[in-house]
């Protein structure tokens, strides 16, 4: 799979290849307002792709195991994975990924010989930690690091500044590492993460909050803050949103199934609900939608 480097509205990505950087490869950030389409599983062969999620919550899938990534975690693609969203579409919200070429045999065994930012990835690999919380420092690294890439100052100057900022980066990661290191695991996190699972599989049943809150031994106003406040979105707006990524599933998987059909068995009061509803989350009504994807 060829690397995406199309900057759109949405989407600004940086191609340090075109100016001859020697480990950089690609900055980018999408800032969704929507959901959009599903990233596709596909691999980077000596490199290292690093993403840090500044806000929304956004699946991936790394070797047939599912993570989810919310607001202010780092998340990590090592070398040669295979990975992508698990047919999960990438989610409202703003994420920045930098990916790293590394040698093309990382064999050294203390990656003394390797320069300054493959040392610095080498000792990523190493610590083998690939989802953790980041912290605001990060955001605004990178977003200095667009800013100086295009500014006017002589190119080698420029050159220098990027990759100081960029190992200050991988700097601030393994420092994020350490701490978590000394606080141990996150108990909350792991329970809402099998709560999103648990919907995912049942997305045809009638899912309430209260059987939710219930299967994570929380009251439900505690259980309602807390997947808030690891997910970005309220338990029933996840459902919703699961939901109308189901309905346009089978719309493509099932296109004569009636619209009245798929209303009543993801559990919507009425097609109109559906339809509202739909029309809330991606812009487009059911009809609308399902006339476009079969023309």
């Amino acid at each position: 799979m060829e690397l995406d480097v199309n900057c759109t509205k949405t989407r600004k990505i940086i191609d340090f290849r075109k100016n001859g950087y020697d480990d950089l490869i690609v900055l980018g950030k999408y800032n969704y307002n929507r959901t959009e389409g599903n990233l596709a599983d596909h691999v980077h062969h000596n490199m290292i792709e690093i993403c840090y999620y500044d806000k929304g919550s956004q699946w991936f899938c790394v070797n047939d195991k599912r993570y989810l990534v919310k607001g202010g975690d780092v998340f990590i693609h090592f070398p040669g994975e295979l990975h992508g969203s698990g047919g999960y579409p990438e989610e409202k919200g703003l994420l920045y990924w930098l990916i790293i070429c590394l040698p093309p045999a990382l064999s050294f065994s203390d990656g003394n010989d390797a320069g300054d930012l493959a040392y610095l990835c080498h000792n990523l690999i190493r610590k083998n930690k690939r989802h953790f919380k980041g912290e605001t420092k990060l955001k605004q690294v990178l977003e200095d690091v667009f800013n100086c890439y295009h500014d006017n100052k002589e190119e080698r100057i420029r050159r220098i500044r990027v990759n100081l900022l960029i190992q200050n980066f991988l700097l601030l990661l393994l420092d994020c590492i350490d701490k978590e290191d000394k606080n141990g695991s996150d108990t909350d996190q792991a329970r809402i993460s099998e709560t999103l699972e648990f919907i995912n599989d049942n997305i045809y049943s009638n899912i309430s909050i209260a059987l939710l809150a219930k299967q994570t031994f929380l009251s439900e106003s505690r259980f309602k803050n807390l997947f808030k406040e690891l997910t970005g979105f309220t338990p029933a707006d996840y459902i919703q949103r699961k939901r109308i990524e189901k309905a346009k599933a089978l719309m493509l998987e099932k296109p004569s199934m009636p619209l009245s059909q798929i209303a009543f068995e993801l559990n919507f009061s009425s097609p109109q609900h559906f339809s509202s509803v739909m029309k809330k989350y991606t812009g487009s009504a059911p009809s609308l939608f399902k006339a476009e994807k079969h023309r």
